[in-house]
């Protein structure tokens, strides 16, 4: 940071009017200081030197500070924008990294589907049999609803099947085939044109070949993720209070895969990657580009993009509208290095005060009453000067604090928004596994064999070395009894507090069941949340014949959550005083991360801090435990239809601690 705004110091006081402003006003009073020393010198030759040297070495040491305060005025105010540039691709890229990851899973099972897999094997299909998996990949879509096509490819490229209607095509060209058909039994993703989506510039395909039961290749089932809608909504979010900056997804060779202002950042126009904050001209306006790349997700890391944030240079000085909500707080801990100048000047000033005050004796005692005027001069430049260093230091600490307010706010926001968008998978997935035919047919029977109990528990155990969330996959019957699970247990009846018999309840293929946020059997008595839905009979859709059971790992994956949304320092670590947690709407700790509240406790916020945060996000300053804390809580708010209209009602949230002190002196 320092290197680069010493690199660049000229073009970025330019566009900071408050820091040029400053620098004026001190050089001006400075040159003023000069000359009335000068006057001084010439009319105080019965006064001796000494006063006058020891002025002059107060005015260098003024003028030293002078420079460093120009220069941590610049940093600061590039700092507070390039951060938080920084964390919001940051933010936009884990976002996306762990959708992503969930697709990955996604067109592995899928690709093993028993229906699917039956079409794909007929040499010839009916009108009849196409509209029944036509149903079935509408009710797929349906439940995961970022994707706009699911296309069926033969193995020499003619399209068997596809969900959407609208592309009239009969076959396909698309290079995806083959690589697909080359890489076996593992995904493969795509991300450009694709004959596949001919309306669409760029899209973002996952295709993997189907095989039936002697592993012979049935041709590929390719996944198309809606990509537009999907960053669209990330970007939206991270943009409302930084309006005039642009953000976009760069692939690795530098072209705009979607950027949130089409006119200015085009589609497969070119972006350039980078590594590193750069200063850049577009358009005859000079950009602030931050960026940011994949850290990786259950050890995936995309297909090497990066997101960048390019902020106007001539904007860095507009401030959030977001209210400092006590005068104090400028006063903190938190602005180190600026608290040292107005310190400084503080005491240099003092210095000055009493040369001064020495000057006015020694000019009594010596009757050098002319120099009482330049005495009384510099005493007030020296007020002057400090006051200027006083207004520049509080002012930018006001503006920074802004930026910390809305850092935290944004950040809780973004970590309430993961849990749901995580969380949102796992309805999905309990509702989408319940469809699967060889667990409806086996659970139909009166009996099931050891066998099928073995069979189906390599199933589960399949799927959830794909889903690696869940700490283990089940299936039970109408008799709450435990089938088979994917790691291998079978037999005994399931435990109250799992909502299985909430499941056995349900009436439609789209409703599913949570538990409480309790303590499990399932979970190693830990407290998680275990996601259930029903199996219907395959011949009676009313008859409900047993349930899915998901056993979230609730510990590392809320935890890794907070971790990845927590501010690090230079060495990839969380930054000192930072904190986070998830709680529910009484203040009950559900998760945390470098915080005194662990699991289980209680958040010891006011009741008033919680409803309010339910109309906005809101930060405020209060006392926990002794120490003093910038606390920021969000309100989990679902995604797309999960707790917005699935009839699941959960409210949670997250919440931002902030630890500072109240610096001495300032």
């Amino acid at each position: 940071m320092q290197q680069f705004v010493e690199q660049h110091k000229e073009v970025l006081k330019a566009t900071m009017p408050g820091v040029k402003g400053h620098e004026v006003k001190l050089q001006q009073l400075d040159d003023w200081w000069g000359k009335v020393s000068l006057i001084g010198k010439i009319n105080s030759l019965r006064l001796g030197s000494d006063i006058l040297t020891s002025m002059d070495v107060t005015k260098q040491r003024f003028n030293l500070l002078q420079h460093t305060l120009i220069d941590n005025l610049l940093q600061e105010q590039t700092r507070k924008v390039l951060l938080y540039d920084k964390a919001c691709c940051q933010m936009a890229m884990d976002v996306l990294t762990r959708n992503l990851f969930e697709r990955t899973a996604d067109i592995g099972f899928l690709a093993t589907d028993q229906q699917i897999c039956q079409f794909m094997a007929q040499a010839d299909t009916q009108e009849t049999e196409q509209a029944v998996l036509l149903r079935h990949l509408q009710h797929y879509v349906a439940n995961y609803s970022v994707y706009d096509d699911v296309v069926l490819l033969a193995a020499d490229g003619r399209i068997l099947l596809r969900l959407n209607q609208q592309h009239s095509a009969t076959h396909s060209n698309d290079p995806l085939l083959q690589l697909s058909l080359t890489q076996g039994s593992s995904y493969t993703e795509t991300c450009r044109y694709s004959d596949l989506q001919p309306d669409k510039a760029l899209s973002l395909i996952y295709s993997q070949p189907v095989y039936d039961a002697q592993q012979q290749v049935l041709g590929v089932l390719c996944l198309c993720f809606n990509i537009a809608d999907e960053l669209h909504t990330i970007f939206s979010k991270l943009l409302i209070a930084n309006q005039h900056s642009m953000m976009a997804l760069v692939t690795a060779d530098g072209s705009v895969a979607f950027s949130s202002d089409q006119t200015k950042l085009p589609v497969l126009s070119k972006a350039e990657t980078v590594q590193r904050l750069k200063l850049h001209r577009h358009e005859q306006k000079n950009y602030l580009i931050s960026v940011a790349s994949s850290r990786g997700y259950q050890q995936y890391y995309g297909p090497g993009w990066q997101v960048q944030m390019w902020t106007p240079l001539d904007t860095l000085t507009q401030t959030s509208t977001l209210p400092v909500t006590d005068n104090t707080l400028a006063e903190t801990g938190l602005f180190p290095a600026l608290s040292a100048i107005k310190l400084e000047s503080m005491q240099v000033n003092d210095e000055l005060s009493l040369i001064v005050l020495n000057g006015e004796i020694a000019a009594a005692r010596k009757h050098a009453i002319e120099f009482i005027p330049v005495l009384n001069a510099i005493r007030g430049i020296g007020q002057d000067i400090y006051q200027v260093f006083s207004s520049s230091i509080d002012e930018l600490a006001a503006t920074i604090m802004h930026s910390q307010l809305l850092e935290l706010t944004t950040l809780a926001e973004l970590a309430a928004d993961i849990m749901d968008r995580n969380l949102y998978e796992r309805a999905n997935d309990c509702r989408w596994w319940a469809q699967n035919a060889s667990f409806r047919q086996a659970l139909a029977q009166p009996d099931i064999t050891d066998a099928q109990r073995q069979a189906l528990a390599q199933q589960l155990a399949y799927i959830n070395g794909l889903y690696t969330v869940y700490q283990t996959i089940y299936l039970y019957d109408a008799r709450l009894q435990l089938v088979a699970s994917s790691t291998g247990d079978a037999g005994g009846v399931m435990e109250a507090g799992s909502a299985a018999e909430a499941c056995l309840k349900l009436s439609q293929p789209q409703q599913y069941a949570v538990s409480d946020f309790v303590p499990s059997q399932l979970y190693q008595q830990q407290p998680t949340y275990i996601y259930n839905a029903a199996l219907f009979h395959p011949s009676h859709s009313e008859q409900v014949i047993g349930g899915i059971g998901l056993v979230f790992d609730s510990t590392p994956q809320f935890s890794a959550m907070l971790s990845d949304i927590l501010p690090k320092d230079e060495h990839g670590g969380i930054k000192a005083g930072y904190s986070a947690c998830f709680t529910d709407a009484s203040g009950q700790v559900i998760s945390a991360v470098n915080a005194k509240w662990q699991a289980g406790t209680v958040l010891p916020l006011p009741a008033a801090f919680y409803q309010q945060a339910l109309q906005q996000a809101l930060t405020r300053q209060c006392e926990l435990g002794g120490q003093r804390y910038l606390v920021a809580i969000a309100p989990t708010k679902g995604y797309r239809e999960y707790k917005t209209s699935d009839g699941y009602q959960n409210q949670l949230f997250a919440c931002l601690l902030l630890q500072y002190q109240i610096t001495a002196g300032c």
